[in-house]
């Protein structure tokens, strides 16, 4: 602890761009975590890391791959560790004893100005997953379809579509009890896509293998940790093979889990929601081949888009508002232009719609198919 207080006393002397605050990092509070574990300040600012338990580390880069930029060494229960941070840019971190194995990593993003949207802060942070609609192509026609969920019954249906237009239907397989369909991805690669499932009394993850409509088999994915629920599947690092997004309500902390079909294989922190705002779809906006996050603001109806480079944050533009009662649930390309469109939902209606974009531009509207009584495109 005393190495560790005499490095923090010479970093004060380091000069700095410009006289900032300290933000405060726990270190090792209750398991392999960095709490926050992504914190965004500005040049000049300070992160203090404070030891919580023994054994741990706070060491710039990825795990196997130090940047030098920082290492506190591995320190004990009670040690401080600070480093100001003087130039714009994302810094990964992580433990060298358990950020390999534990996925204990961290970030600290450092930015000029604040980045967009800048929402008003709400009391409660809204949950981000069960308010969004699953679209995948399951036919293999090109067309996305809808899948329904009924929440008496726990079935689940898919609506084969055309654009905006219903032309079949299948029942789907029924979820079990507890349990809340989170996304739909080709997990095991054989072109048919997936359901990816989530229990939130467990926090378990399942995948779901389908041909179609028809359950296939099944196998259990990985499992988030306290705090952290599955909300979205997509392939952030281009290697073919989809990836979970874990959102944490209580700080609005997104991360990515790399999978290899059900296996957890790394993860990296993703961009931190801001207070008020939900993530409803995942597609790449901009066409640089990188999906971004959909968001959308439950008391103001407004939408935005956060342009990713994998987990990485870069900029940020305002989307379309819904009307009243409307909400925003997906995005996917309906009509094959290449260009993702918003899916939007009446939960009062059951009626659909479907917003064509270009980028984060609004183009035109078609009306989709209503939903039967009992019925819903968002559920657990």
């Amino acid at each position: 602890m005393a190495a560790a207080l005499t490095i923090t006393s010479l970093l004060t002397l380091w000069p700095s761009v410009a006289s900032g605050t300290t933000v405060t990092v726990t270190v090792g509070n209750g398991g392999f975590v960095f709490t926050p574990s992504s914190v965004t300040i500005h040049p000049g600012d300070t992160v203090r890391w404070t030891w919580s338990s023994t054994g741990h580390s706070s060491t710039s880069g990825t795990p196997g791959h130090p940047s030098g930029l920082w290492d506190s060494g591995i320190l004990g229960q009670g040690a401080m560790f600070s480093h100001t941070f003087n130039t714009v840019g994302s810094f990964p971190y992580y433990c060298t004893p358990h950020g390999a194995c534990c996925n204990m990593v961290g970030t600290v993003r450092v930015t000029s100005v604040m980045p967009t949207p800048t929402p008003p802060p709400t009391p409660t942070p809204p949950p981000s997953g069960p308010g969004t609609a699953i679209v995948a192509d399951f036919n293999g026609d090109g067309h996305r379809d809808w899948v329904l969920r009924n929440a008496g019954t726990r079935q689940t249906a898919i609506w084969y579509l055309n654009n905006n237009v219903r032309i079949g239907a299948a029942f789907g397989p029924t979820l079990p009890a507890g349990w809340g369909l989170r996304g739909a991805a080709d997990f095991n690669s054989d072109s048919h896509p997936d359901y990816g499932l989530f229990s939130s009394g467990t926090r378990q993850t399942a995948i779901w293998y389908l041909n179609n409509n028809v359950f296939i088999n099944g196998l259990f994915g990985p499992t988030p940790p306290s705090g952290w629920a599955l909300i979205a599947t997509a392939d952030f690092n281009a290697n073919g093979k989809p990836d979970y997004v874990i959102y944490n309500a209580a700080t609005r902390q997104t991360a990515i889990w790399y999978l290899n079909n059900n296996v957890f294989v790394s993860g990296l922190p993703g961009p931190t929601l801001p207070a008020g705002w939900v993530l409803r779809g995942v597609a790449d906006f901009n066409g640089d081949g990188h999906p971004d996050y959909a968001l959308f603001n439950t008391a103001t109806r407004q939408t935005a888009i956060w342009y990713l480079n994998n987990n990485v944050f870069i900029n940020g533009l305002l989307g379309p508002t819904p009307p009243s009662g409307w909400a925003l649930v997906a995005a996917a390309d309906f009509n094959g232009n290449g260009k993702p469109d918003y899916l939007l939902y009446n939960a009062g209606t059951r009626q659909t719609a479907i917003w064509y974009l270009n980028n984060n531009v609004f183009v035109s509207a078609a009306s989709g198919p209503p939903l039967p009584a009992g019925w819903s495109l968002v559920g657990p």
